[in-house]
């Protein structure tokens, strides 16, 4: 049997899925965030509303000592929504996700599918 630290520590790869769904008879657009760790569904959580063409910041981190992921939105002028995504995975090392894990991004939501694709065709 291995100590479990004397081997390479084994991070996670988290990926963090981005949901927009119209609000009914609104041009609001209601944010979820959907987290996959190695393969694994953790969760699905909302995190709030946001206006077409309107500047919004998501951010994910990892609060250790509550073993949970947490999502934040914001928008300006607003206060931050914040919601929490446990996680514990059986027979992983307990730091599995470095407690500095983070990362944000703001982008400015528009559901213009002809400047989306525009965008990606300038992106290749």
């Amino acid at each position: 049997m291995k100590d479990k630290d004397s081997g390479p520590s084994h991070h996670l790869k988290v990926y963090a899925f981005l949901i927009l769904e119209r609000v009914a008879g609104s041009k609001d657009l209601l944010i979820s965030v959907l987290l996959q760790a190695d393969g694994q569904f953790l969760g699905k959580t909302s995190v709030g509303t946001v206006a077409e063409g309107q500047e919004i910041l998501l951010s994910l981190s990892w609060d250790k000592p509550k073993q949970s992921f947490v999502v934040s939105s914001e928008t300006a002028g607003s206060v931050p929504i914040l919601s929490f995504i446990p996680f514990t995975s059986p027979g992983a090392p307990h730091d599995a996700v470095p407690p500095e894990f983070s990362m944000a991004k703001s982008f400015v939501v528009n559901s213009d599918v002809s400047s989306n694709a525009k965008a990606h065709e300038d992106q290749n």
